[in-house]
């Protein structure tokens, strides 16, 4: 720990962090400098490593000694394989149901877009009569249009005329009003002759003011004609739209116009057939787009659930694979921390053997040490024996020296 080559913090800043963020109730309690700094102590170094590993995989070991980690995810798999399996024969009848109704729709829309031989001819004429027709309708609104161009260049030369007349007036009116100053300040103190020329004057601002009135008038009317135009523009060119919309109201009234001098009855059949016949085509145009719009929806829905079918299913198979990786890494650092163990008892049971011989060796010398141990009790018992008896020899000895050292004296 004090020959680290990358950025050195405090051995406190170390300690504080691990009990904060690593070690949790009495396991970051008891975590003290002297357990990590000088001579680690290997214990609280694997479960420092073992709580990192945790926290970074969030799967504790004992999740893989419980259970496997694929049981739920094949069960997960099998659920939402089923509930697929299940679905997918009534999408699939749903799917040929409305298919085989498409494929009756479109069979029923050529067949009504497709003219039949007998009235192919009726069809060319009825067509002919409507470029005809159009061709005249193009005619007149070119000559109706040429027309009002005129009437508008025409208009417009007036009111430029009448502008410019006004234009006139108004500096003649300038004119007036100056010479009408400049004789004031000349005009002689007669009041006959002031009142002459105030009549004449007056005169003249009425006429002015009357042509002025008039000119205004015509403006007025040459500009509510100018804005008429572009309406008048417009109603043609709905005109226009209404008749390219009504096709077979121009139909009808192509074949009324060909046949109404001399059969009229024949047009009324003709009319009245026509409208059955629109109104049985409009009818089935109906049904087909709203069976289109079913078809569509349905398509749509299908085209979703397929959507969210195959999102799930990419989900799903990332939280597997994710899993699995998180699985893989997990295993291999279970297979080290195995075989460490494996080594570990190993190791315990080489030292179990070594021990066992040591026993067997000690066993031998306590019975080696036991048997000399006895020999020399033996030996000892029987040293013991011949002393007493031999110290009872020289006591019997003893006692007859003394009492043959007594009798002597006795006698004197």
């Amino acid at each position: 720990m004090e020959t680290m080559t990358f950025p050195r913090y405090s051995p406190d800043e170390i300690i504080n962090s691990l009990r904060t963020y690593v070690l949790t109730g009495a396991e970051g309690r008891n975590l003290v400098k002297s357990d990590l700094f000088g001579t680690p102590k290997l214990d609280v170094l694997h479960l420092i490593y073992m709580r990192i590993l945790q926290k970074v995989y969030a799967i504790n070991l004992e999740h893989f000694y419980v259970m496997p980690v694929n049981v739920d995810i094949i069960e997960f798999r099998r659920q939402v394989y089923l509930e697929l399996q299940l679905n997918y024969k009534t999408a699939l009848e749903k799917h040929q149901q409305l298919e085989a109704a498409n494929r009756e729709a479109a069979m029923k829309l050529e067949k009504l877009n497709t003219v039949p031989a007998e009235h192919q001819e009726e069809v060319k004429q009825l067509t002919e009569s409507i470029r005809d027709l159009e061709h005249l309708l193009r005619q007149d609104y070119r000559r109706k249009q040429t027309a009002l161009q005129e009437v508008i260049s025409q208009k417009k030369m007036d009111i430029a005329e009448s502008t410019r007349k006004l234009n006139d007036l108004k500096v003649a009116m300038a004119t007036l009003k100056e010479e009408q100053e400049q004789l004031k300040s000349k005009i002689v103190e007669s009041p006959e002759e002031l009142k002459n020329y105030k009549e004449q004057m007056k005169e003249t601002v009425k006429k002015l003011k009357k042509s002025k009135e008039e000119i205004t008038q015509k403006y007025e009317s040459y500009r509510d004609l100018v804005e008429i135009l572009p309406s008048c523009q417009l109603e043609v060119q709905l005109y226009k739209k209404k008749m390219e919309r009504q096709g077979a109201n121009v139909e009808r009234l192509a074949s009324v116009l060909s046949e109404v001098r001399n059969i009229e009855d024949q047009s009324d059949s003709a009319q009245i057939e026509l409208k059955r016949v629109k109104t049985d085509e409009m009818s089935l145009k109906r049904l087909v787009t709203a069976k289109r719009e079913a078809l569509a929806t349905i398509e749509l829905k299908i085209q979703k659930k397929r959507e969210d079918v195959e999102q799930h299913k990419c989900t799903v198979l990332e939280y597997c694979n994710k899993v699995q990786e998180k699985r893989g890494a997990v295993y291999d650092k279970v297979m080290a921390i195995h075989k460490e163990i494996q080594q570990t008892r190993y190791k315990i049971e080489e030292l179990k053997d070594n021990a066992g011989k040591e026993a067997m060796k000690a066993k031998e010398i306590h019975l080696s040490l036991k048997a000399a141990l006895e020999k020399c009790h033996e030996s000892l018992i029987k040293t013991a024996k011949s002393f007493e008896a031999s110290r009872k020899e020289r006591i019997a000895e003893l006692k007859k020296g003394l009492l043959s050292i007594q009798s002597p004296g006795s006698s004197h």
